[in-house]
């Protein structure tokens, strides 16, 4: 049996083990509890906290990104161009 194979069939056997034992499948407090209480409000605020860490994350990404980009596309300085073309025609040497 394959590697892949293999990993399908312990997920098709975890699925149905957990339709099997429905209490082990319940949902968590905050769904299922008192959508006013604190928890619910406090992991509601924790949830969107991570989601504007993620967001952060990948928005500096994309800006390092970006920077990279444009240097990469934009012309070498003189001081730069010069001794590039000094170590190529092997002035110093």
């Amino acid at each position: 049996m394959t590697r892949s194979a293999c990993t399908r069939f312990f997920a098709l056997a975890a699925a149905l083990a957990l339709t099997q034992f429905p209490s082990t499948a319940a949902a968590c407090t905050v769904c299922m509890g008192d959508p006013n209480s604190r928890f619910a409000g406090a992991s509601n605020a924790a949830v969107f906290l991570l989601l504007g860490f993620i967001g952060t994350v990948l928005a500096l990404l994309v800006a390092f990104g970006v920077t990279l980009m444009k240097r990469a596309n934009s012309p070498l300085p003189p001081h730069a161009e010069f001794s590039q073309s000094e170590s190529q025609t092997g002035a110093h040497s």
